[in-house]
């Protein structure tokens, strides 16, 4: 199966799930009493955000597995990628050591690491728990990927993608942590399809720019 099927059928597959959370919750297919579906409403938000969080480290570790099978050697990668690459490889750029012995560690093993032509991108994508319009777009280009745009396709003003994703975290945040959620919008069919319509947007479009980037093959540095 080719990078493209595999995140097709990802995208497909969270489909199937948020539309059965939706035929459960708001076509009476099951009778709910008032105050569980009122309940279960609401939790349909962070179950929404869970979904779309999920896809976005499925979607980006797909993505990796494929720069990887390129055997590409790591210097011919993008600087952003390299960048990438070497923060996660190395916490010690981030916090560099005090004790002597520690440093004479982290030179050995930059060492090693530049003596070799290849190495497999890490894997593991940090999305601080909180995908917003500025962390999706931060790990796009942490790819060099084409980041969205705020004013993206239908997304526009009042509504536009940076603020319909700012509303959506909030909300979800606040479910999730128990804060204050009265000041939102009560959770009805109409609001639960206006999100999930934004997560199949946002995951389509990251099919888009992936798919974009390999075939301009934007992961390799600028010559």
């Amino acid at each position: 199966m080719d990078f493209e099927t595999k995140l097709l059928t990802k995208i497909e597959e969270n489909d199937l799930v948020l539309f059965e959370i939706e035929h459960v919750l708001f076509t009476k297919r099951y009778e709910l009493a008032k105050k569980h579906q009122d309940i279960f409403a609401i939790q349909s938000i962070a179950m929404m955000y869970s979904i779309w969080e999920g896809f976005v480290q499925q979607a980006f570790g797909l993505y990796i597995d494929e720069l990887n099978a390129l055997k590409i050697d790591f210097e011919d990668f993008s600087d952003n990628i390299r960048i990438f690459h070497l923060e996660n490889s190395f916490k010690q750029f981030n916090e560099y050591p005090t004790k002597l012995k520690q440093k004479s560690v982290f030179y050995d093993k930059l060492e090693l690491f530049f003596g070799a032509k290849t190495h497999p991108i890490h894997r593991l994508i940090n999305t601080q728990s909180n995908v917003s319009f500025e962390v999706l777009n931060k790990i796009l280009e942490s790819f060099s990927l084409e980041p969205f745009n705020k004013y993206w396709k239908s997304y526009k003003h009042p509504n536009n993608l940076a603020d319909m994703m700012t509303t959506f975290l909030r909300y979800r945040n606040g479910v999730a942590h128990g804060g204050d959620i009265t000041s939102e919008e009560m959770v009805t069919q109409i609001v639960y399809a206006k999100y999930k319509q934004l997560i199949m947007d946002l995951m389509y479009g990251l099919h888009e720019k992936m798919m974009e980037g390999l075939a301009n093959k934007s992961y390799l540095k600028a010559r």
